[in-house]
């Protein structure tokens, strides 16, 4: 179980999601731990990196504009230690694909919020 009285307010999320119901509610749930970044495209995304103090990404992969991959890579060559996490569809090639450029944690949709927020806080504590 996650501890919830502990406070991660000084660490900031960028979540990147494209479908709003999703986005909305997941960063409902985010806010109650961390100070949240949202966009809503990998473009949107790189641009809410470039101009925030970023400390965790968490991401979809099927976006327009810029995907989640795209996104990563670009993030990656800025700081290659920034833990990652990805929220997709089981699929092994894209489980691979995120272990290639470092992905620190794949997490398959429809995922559990209290999973995605303890793999948030254990990444935070570890970084």
């Amino acid at each position: 179980m996650l501890n919830t009285s502990k406070s991660y307010k000084n660490f900031t999320v960028l979540y990147v999601e494209d479908e709003h119901i999703i986005r909305d509610n997941v960063e409902r749930c985010l806010k109650f731990l961390f100070n949240v970044v949202i966009a809503k495209n990998g473009q949107e995304g790189l641009e809410k990196f470039n101009n925030e103090n970023i400390d965790l990404v968490i991401t979809d992969i099927n976006m327009p504009l810029k995907d989640g991959f795209s996104m990563l890579r670009d993030i990656k060559l800025l700081n290659p230690t920034l833990p990652c996490i990805v929220t997709s569809s089981v699929d092994m090639d894209l489980v691979e694909m995120a272990n290639s450029i470092g992905i620190c944690k794949y997490v398959s949709k429809p995922f559990d919020m209290e999973d995605l927020l303890k793999n948030s806080v254990e990444l935070l504590e570890n970084s």
